[in-house]
């Protein structure tokens, strides 16, 4: 019965982690809604969907949490030259190919996947062939005392 309670709590927390909803500025931001987004760019690409990751989750959260905190925008924290895969690693998710799509700024969602999909590297990273997890992590911050919400996606395949 206790490892019933704890499966079902395990379970609710992550259904809350993959439907995290952040709003600023009036934009709402949601994981699933992202994934929605990418997904459609992918299958209409002829690429298969992605699935979601835990520990990609548990990656770009994090990165996106430093960026806020740490008041920067890049793939390499100028703080202390973490790289964006090192948030990947450190989460145990073992890849053999991996990549990150940043975004701030945008005035919703969709306009930021159209962005993405307008620069060759983040396209790639989203239409990849070789990617099949991903993971989305959603942060309130300020970039040079303006706010924002820092959006992270990852992207992975482990190595089985």
């Amino acid at each position: 019965m206790i490892g019933f309670v704890i499966s079902v709590i395990i379970f609710v927390l992550f259904l809350f982690q993959m439907s995290q909803v952040v709003t600023a500025r009036g934009i709402t931001y949601r994981k699933d809604d992202l994934m929605a987004l990418i997904n459609a760019k992918r299958i209409s690409n002829g690429v298969s969907p992605l699935k979601y990751n835990q520990q990609l989750n548990q990656a770009a959260q994090q990165k996106a949490e430093d960026m806020s905190k740490n008041n920067y925008f890049s793939h390499v924290s100028p703080i202390d030259g973490t790289k964006w895969s090192n948030f990947i690693e450190s989460s145990g998710y073992n890849y053999v190919e991996a990549g990150e799509n940043l975004a701030n700024g945008f005035d919703n969602p969709n306009e930021m996947v159209e962005s993405w999909m307008d620069s060759p590297t983040h396209r790639q990273n989203i239409v990849s062939k070789g990617m099949k997890e991903t993971g989305f992590g959603i942060a309130l911050g300020k970039l040079d005392e303006t706010p924002t919400v820092f959006v992270v996606q990852v992207f992975g395949r482990e190595n089985n």
